[in-house]
C-alpha cells in the first residue's frame, strides 16, 4: 500500500481514522503464533488537503499562453516552437497523438477545443492511459487531418511508450 499525501504539510490532523483490532476473532493457533511472532498492525488515516495560497498578481500558464496567442508574432513563435519540439520529442521516430498535435503547432487546449473536450482529457490521451472511444478517434482523425489507421498507430505507440516508462 502506498500512502499519498496531497497537502503542503504532512502534519495535518486526520479527518477519519480506521483501526482494526485483531485477537478475539483469531483462532487459537493464530493467537499462539501472534504471541511468539510479531504481528502486523495497520493504521489508516485520511488527511485534510490544504490548498497553497495563490500569490498576488499571479498569472497561470494558461492565461499567459492565451495572452501570447492573441499577439500574432508570439502566436507564430509558439507554433514554430511546438513544431520544433516534434523533432526532439518523438521516441524512436514513432508518431503519437502528441507529436501529431505538435506538428500542427497546437497546444493541448487548442486540440481539446477542436475536439469539444477538455485539456486534461487530451493530456490523459497523450499519456497513453486513456481508453479512447471510437467517436474520439474520429474527431482526432478530423482535427489532426489524418486517417483512422494513423490515429490507431499513434495510440498504440503511446501505449508502448507508457509501458516502457512504467517498466523503468
Amino acid at each position: 500500500m502506498q500512502k499519498i499525501i496531497r497537502s503542503l504539510s504532512a502534519s495535518s490532523e486526520p479527518l477519519i481514522t480506521h483501526e482494526r483490532v485483531f485477537g478475539d476473532a483469531l483462532n487459537a493457533e493464530r493467537r499462539a503464533r501472534c504471541a511468539t511472532e510479531p504481528c502486523k498492525v495497520f493504521f489508516f488515516a485520511q488527511y485534510a488537503e490544504t490548498e497553497a495560497p495563490t500569490p498576488k498578481n499571479h498569472t497561470t500558464i494558461d492565461e499567459l499562453v492565451s495572452t501570447w496567442d492573441a499577439d500574432p508574432k508570439r502566436r507564430e513563435a509558439l507554433i514554430k516552437a511546438r513544431r520544433w519540439l516534434t523533432t526532439r520529442s518523438s521516441e524512436d521516430g514513432a508518431h503519437t497523438i502528441r507529436t501529431l498535435r505538435l506538428k500542427k503547432g497546437w497546444s493541448q487546449a487548442r486540440l481539446a477545443s477542436e475536439l469539444g473536450t477538455s485539456q486534461p482529457h487530451i493530456a490523459r490521451i497523450e499519456k497513453g492511459t486513456e481508453n479512447v472511444t471510437i467517436d474520439t478517434c474520429r474527431r482526432l482523425s478530423a482535427a489532426l487531418e489524418i486517417d483512422m489507421n494513423n490515429v490507431d498507430q499513434a495510440l498504440r505507440n503511446q501505449e508502448l511508450n507508457a509501458a516502457r516508462k512504467s517498466a523503468r
